[in-house]
């Protein structure tokens, strides 16, 4: 009976597991060409100022981005495509999310993992501090008690 429980949580484990990796993985896209452009103009790093985004920056290369940016997007050019287009016009620093795929991935999957495996080793921890409650003491064990209050 144990043993089927423990299945049980395993396979709700690797369920929600997924399931949290495939939302994280899934890329589900902007509906127009105005939403597509402000996504990537807002995960795009201004080359010139520090840790702003070409959205926020007010500095002449960013509106030229934005520019840059609209016109691609007008053009049909994927995502992909107008970030490869901008690392190479003003270096791979200005791509401000990791990649999805390969060893970038795992910026975006492993903090996932770690709590999923998180809850589950707690959820191992609570069943395995709720199974000693079910041993019943022997009867030496109540003598040894017993003989323990007398002293006292």
């Amino acid at each position: 009976m144990k043993r089927y429980r423990r299945i049980g949580w395993l396979l709700v484990l690797i369920i929600v597991s997924a399931a949290l990796v495939a939302s994280v993985v899934a890329d589900d896209g902007p509906a127009t060409q105005s939403e597509r452009a402000y996504e990537i103009k807002s995960t795009m790093l201004c080359p010139v100022c520090d840790g702003q985004n070409v959205l926020e920056s007010n500095a002449p290369v960013a509106a030229a981005i934005r520019a840059q940016v609209d016109d691609l997007v007008a053009e049909g050019r994927s995502d992909g495509e107008i970030r490869a287009w901008m690392a190479r016009q003003y270096g791979s620093d200005v791509n401000a999310n990791p990649p999805r795929s390969g060893l970038g991935a795992l910026v975006w999957i492993l903090p996932v993992l770690v709590g999923v495996m998180a809850v589950g080793l707690l959820i191992l921890a609570f069943a395995r501090w709720r199974s000693g409650r079910e041993i019943e003491p022997s009867e030496e064990d109540i003598r040894i008690v017993q003989a323990l209050r007398e002293k006292n």
